[in-house]
């Protein structure tokens, strides 16, 4: 009760603040001196840095004056003194207070000295409510918005601004005009600030730096404390931590200096209020429920529901009206809306402070700038105090004490887990023997189970394959000798044209036997039915056999087969040997030299050879054996897939065609040998076939060329 009481107590001394006139609190008052002027004849702009331009400036009110009109003396005899900055309703004309909407004409003269007008000057003019237009010295500057006499012919702006002007020596004259008919705030409410161009500019840098630095901070907050909550679904308090981030960084980029205006220029002033006053609501929201979450065991949780209907209504009060009805309610909204949730969270974390919760003290410290912060804000836009914008840096103050709060959790947690890590160790120790054995024991069944069902898979897979081949290879040779026989059996043939459909039956028929021969042979190189003897064999005597018999069979095609006989120094008494399943590298061989006469023309060649290509490592290296051709070459497009099963070239005549499953053979064969088949070629002019495999110089024992080295399935 006692906690209540002293938040009631805060929250009425508040109320009484904030609806006191500001008048009272030293606001701008009017001078009553009209002949008095600022004298900035000492200045010097290098040396004495940035100065504020706070006047006297003469004050014109329901008038819309340019430089042109102050030729008639008249006109100045008409003006009001006044200093800035400050809202229209802290002036007083003939003892009666201005209203915040109107329009007014702003001048002020003041002298240069020569030095001070040899360079570029700036002026640095922060928010004015809410458009204006400048001169300086009878010449138009940069403005923000339209400057109207009523609402519907102004269009408000309002952002910090840079303008640089090149200065008189002797009397220099500024003219704003401002107008406001959409908010509470009216007039030159922030400093203008005069200086050397490269220290305005250097300002004004600085200023949207610190500014940038801060959003980006709580932007990075805001994804880090997402990503915590994606990971660990059960924090919800970071998701509302990472809420109220993004919402002070959307706030913080459209106050200060307002770079949100620069980026988006089509953003409308209106809809930048209207995000400025929602992302404040959903900070407060996102507030009470990141507490409540934090500490539920000191939660009032019925409250948190009447906050977030209030806060709500509140929001869609913003969202239906224009800036010029809700920014008059700034007042009861920071008392009946704003501050009760402030002071709910204060008790919070006050009541888990002394309770002792994990972190509370720090929490309690850092909201408690946070806090004060939103106090000072509070009264810089209430017209109390002369500078703002220090909401970010409390907020970045409370964010340190969460980090420091998550840092000393982190520590803690991992010195218990050191401890039980130590602890366990301990127990290990106890019963390492019997957990190794356990342990090995379960793992070589998981393996050897692991490794047959990878292998009961793979043979799947490779069985679902074949019978989508057997299906694919076998259905065109079936379908023609099934369409040939039910020609000839049902007479649609002529009788003396049936030897002729009965040959071509029969040629089906090979091609059948053939197809399925090379999809038994390709299914069994793959599950690894196949069982090759390896043995080591002195691999040029071997080829060049081979390349001998191969000559015969190419010359009754035609076609001239050439043994390239290579020049492979070799010590005495060594041979280049390699390890080979003899039979199945001879059937790589058939295949290549087959393939090779098929698509080669008549009086064309052949040239079988190889290479040896040593490694650093002494006797050792790779082999590159060779089959090129002088035939019809294969397209580039074509070389990546020729290895593939039932891959045919496209566009190649089909009486050439094989069954598409013969380079497949050969590139397994040669891949169960630790080797590459690769081929290049050239369209019209041939192709080349290599096989890689590795190599030794060494002597072959006496009976190796009979025994086997090992076998592998």
């Amino acid at each position: 009760m006692g906690t209540i009481r002293y938040a009631a107590i805060i929250l009425i001394g508040l109320f009484i603040w904030c609806f006191a006139a500001p008048s009272s609190w030293g606001a701008t008052h009017v001078i009553s001196a009209p002949d008095e002027r600022m004298d900035l004849s000492q200045w010097h702009p290098l040396e004495d840095g940035i100065i504020t331009l706070d006047g006297p400036w003469e004050f014109y009110w329901k008038q819309l004056l340019e430089p042109a009109d102050f030729a008639d003396s008249h006109i100045s005899e008409k003006a009001v003194i006044v200093t800035l900055p400050a809202q229209w309703k802290s002036y007083r004309i003939n003892g009666q207070p201005l209203s915040n909407e109107g329009f007014a004409t702003y001048r002020l003269a003041f002298p240069l000295s020569g030095a001070a007008a040899a360079g570029p000057l700036g002026l640095y003019i922060n928010n004015i409510a809410s458009a204006y237009k400048i001169w300086i010295n009878g010449e138009p500057m940069k403005g923000n918005g339209t400057v109207g006499n009523d609402r519907t012919r102004m269009v408000p702006r309002s952002y910090p601004q840079v303008v640089f002007f090149l200065p008189s020596s002797g009397d220099n004259e500024i003219v704003i005009q401002v107008s406001n008919d959409v908010q509470r705030t009216g007039g030159i409410w922030e400093q203008i600030e005069l200086g050397d161009a490269g220290d305005i500019s250097a300002q004004h840098r600085n200023r949207v730096m610190v500014w940038t630095f801060i959003t980006g901070c709580l932007l990075l907050m805001t994804v880090f404390s997402v990503f915590l909550y994606l990971f660990r679904k059960q924090e919800r308090a970071a998701l509302w931590f990472g809420l109220i981030c993004l919402a002070i960084c959307i706030r913080s980029s459209l106050l200060g200096e307002s770079y949100v205006y620069v980026l988006f220029p089509e953003l409308s002033w209106e809809w930048g209020v209207k995000l400025e006053y929602l992302s404040e609501i959903v900070t407060i929201i996102s507030l009470a429920a990141f507490v409540n979450k934090q500490y539920p065991r000191d939660a009032i949780r019925r409250l948190f529901p009447i906050f977030a209907v209030a806060l709500s209504a509140f929001a869609i009060l913003v969202l239906a009206t224009p800036a010029i009805v809700y920014t008059k309610l700034m007042v009861p909204y920071i008392i009946v809306l704003l501050l009760p949730v402030f002071v709910y969270v204060m008790y919070i974390y006050v009541r888990a402070a002394l309770r002792r919760r994990m972190g509370s003290r720090i929490n309690m410290i850092g909201f408690s700038g946070f806090f004060l912060a939103v106090i000072h804000e509070v009264l810089y836009y209430t017209g109390f105090l002369p500078f703002g914008g220090l909401v970010s840096f409390g907020l970045l103050f409370f964010l340190l004490t969460q980090l420091m709060n998550l840092s000393s959790a982190f520590t803690k947690a991992m010195t218990e887990s050191e401890s039980l890590t130590s602890q366990l160790q301990q127990v290990i120790a106890s019963q390492e023997e019997t957990i190794k054995e356990r342990t090995s024991s379960l793992q070589q069944l998981n393996d050897r189970l692991e490794q047959g069902n990878r292998e009961l898979i793979r043979i799947e897979n490779v069985r679902s394959a074949l019978l989508a081949e057997v299906y694919h290879d076998l259905s065109t040779p079936i379908t023609a000798i099934k369409g040939f026989s039910k020609a000839i059996h049902t007479a649609v043939i002529a009788e003396e044209e049936a030897p002729l459909y009965a040959s071509r039956i029969y040629e089906r028929s090979l091609m059948l036997e053939k197809l399925i021969d090379n999809v038994v042979e390709l299914s069994q190189l793959k599950t690894g039915e196949v069982q090759f003897q390896f043995v080591a064999t002195p691999l040029v005597p071997f080829v060049r056999q081979l390349s001998f018999r191969y000559a015969t069979e190419a010359a009754a095609s035609g076609i001239a087969l050439h043994w390239v006989e290579p020049a492979i120094p070799l010590p005495p008494g060594k041979e280049l040997l390699v390890v080979i399943d003899r039979l199945r590298f001879e059937r790589v061989m058939d295949n290549l030299v087959a393939n090779a006469v098929k698509y080669s023309p008549v009086g064309g060649s052949i040239r079988i050879g190889m290479q040896f290509r040593p490694e650093p490592q002494a006797n050792r290296g790779q082999a590159a054996i060779y089959v090129a051709d002088s035939g019809i070459g294969i397209p580039e497009a074509e070389l990546p897939h020729i290895f593939k099963r039932r891959y045919r070239i496209q566009g190649t005549d089909q009486s050439r065609s094989g069954s598409g499953l013969g380079l497949a053979i050969c590139s397994e064969i040669v891949a169960r040998h630790h080797g590459e088949l690769s081929v290049s070629s050239r369209l019209g002019e041939g192709s080349e076939f290599t096989v890689l495999l590795p190599a030794a110089v060494g002597e072959l024992a006496k009976g190796d060329e009979h025994e086997h080295v090992h076998t592998a399935h």
